[in-house]
């Protein structure tokens, strides 16, 4: 075997670290989803809940995914608040047909200030919280699908940990498109490891804001949604507030189903470039981490390195196996069902793909949210995107 040069032997050796990193993160998975089969006990009375479904436009499921919001078994009563910043939002009329099939769960619609702040998302939560009636709230996106039980298994939770917020594991569900599975795949077999592998290994409780249980009253006292309005990745900084004011902040085993079928390709790269730079502003090790969490990537670069050195694809190959055994588990672990080969092995494409767009999202930061272009620093703290880099310099020269 000819001697390996020091970027091969670099990149072999990151690949042999991200497998670490991966190996932590199916221990991690399975250590928290063993947490389902231990039920919290009941509580002596359910609180009543507000579940808000902030809407824009029409998701894939639309109708399914709300229809899954009236027909939760909770054994308390439950209102349901959907609210749009548009007022014509044709999202408002799907939402009107399905509350009229079920006349005995209240619910109410929201026209939400769009001026609210630069995050359209948090202007659109922030009506909905403001009509919420009830104190204990429950808000998922529209995008988002909930078990039947999923109301009364958080709830549960939240009271039996005495905590202040709760979020859950995100699992895409759907597929039917290349894109779609992708999206899927990253969700199912890489963002919830991720997130059980912060919780179990480092002791961080990262908040997932596509579905979050919280007390509005508390919610108020660390800074309400006035405090995120301006803020790209509004989910982990509230959490992060709650924290700092003593406030107990839970990961909850029970997940939500993000649907996807058809999302392109395009979509799936331009979601996930979103959430590495937002990672990248607000706390860097997670964002390296996320490089070390692609063992494929890695090792397919480390094999262009060495001029396809045979030793070397051997390593490839081995890091394949371990791949697409290690995905098939974790998909069936997390969303409780298989996917299909056929997607399945679009996995290592999609970890190739991956590498170029963490590179990018090391550099950018702007990025179009709800249809408005926006730029951001720190802590994701976001401010109109003025344009290209030269179009900023002139300005400011300008005055």
């Amino acid at each position: 075997m000819p001697q390996l040069d020091p970027l091969t032997l670099t990149l072999l050796a990151a690949t042999l670290a991200s497998v670490g990193v991966y190996a932590a993160g199916i221990w991690a998975t399975a250590r928290h989803v063993r947490r389902r089969t231990h039920a919290h006990p009941a509580p002596a009375a359910f609180p009543p809940v507000s579940l808000v479904k902030p809407l824009k436009g029409v998701e894939e499921q639309l109708e399914q995914n709300l229809r899954a919001c009236f027909e939760q078994d909770y054994p308390a009563p439950i209102e349901l608040v959907f609210s749009s910043c548009e007022a014509h939002d044709p999202a408002l009329e799907v939402a009107r047909r399905v509350a009229a099939s079920y006349p005995h769960v209240p619910s109410r619609f929201v026209r939400s200030d769009p001026s609210f702040g630069l995050n359209p998302k948090v202007a659109n939560l922030e009506g909905a919280r403001a009509a919420a009636r009830y104190d204990l709230v429950l808000h998922s996106d529209a995008n988002v699908r909930m078990p039947r039980d999923y109301l009364r298994r958080v709830v549960s939770e939240l009271l039996a940990e005495d905590a202040g917020l709760l979020s859950s594991m995100v699992v895409g569900v759907g597929e039917r498109s290349v894109g779609a599975a992708m999206e899927n795949l990253q969700l199912s077999a890489l963002i919830a490891p991720a997130t059980c592998a912060a919780l179990h290994v480092a002791g961080v409780t990262c908040v997932i804001g596509k579905s979050m249980l919280f007390r509005r009253s508390q919610l108020a006292a660390v800074g309400g949604f006035e405090s995120v309005r301006d803020i790209l990745c509004e989910d982990f900084i509230i959490g992060r507030a709650y924290e700092r004011a003593g406030l107990r902040v839970v990961l909850s085993a029970t997940a939500v189903q993000n649907v996807n079928e058809r999302a392109s390709v395009r979509a799936f790269l331009g979601r996930h470039s979103r959430w590495l730079k937002m990672r990248a502003v607000i706390h860097l090790g997670s964002f390296l981490l996320d490089l070390l969490s692609n063992p494929f990537g890695l090792a397919v670069f480390a094999w262009l390195s060495s001029g396809l050195d045979p030793s070397v694809g051997v390593a490839v190959g081995a890091v394949l196996a371990l791949k697409l055994g290690g995905d098939l588990w974790l998909v069936r672990a997390t969303r409780g069902e298989p996917m299909a080969f056929a997607h399945l092995a679009l996995g290592p494409l999609k970890d190739l793909l991956m590498l170029p767009v963490w590179g990018y999202s090391a550099v950018s930061r702007s990025a179009r949210w709800r249809g408005v272009r926006l730029r951001f620093g720190r802590d994701s703290r976001l401010r109109p995107d003025e344009g290209n880099l030269s179009v900023r310099v002139a300005r400011r020269l300008l005055g």
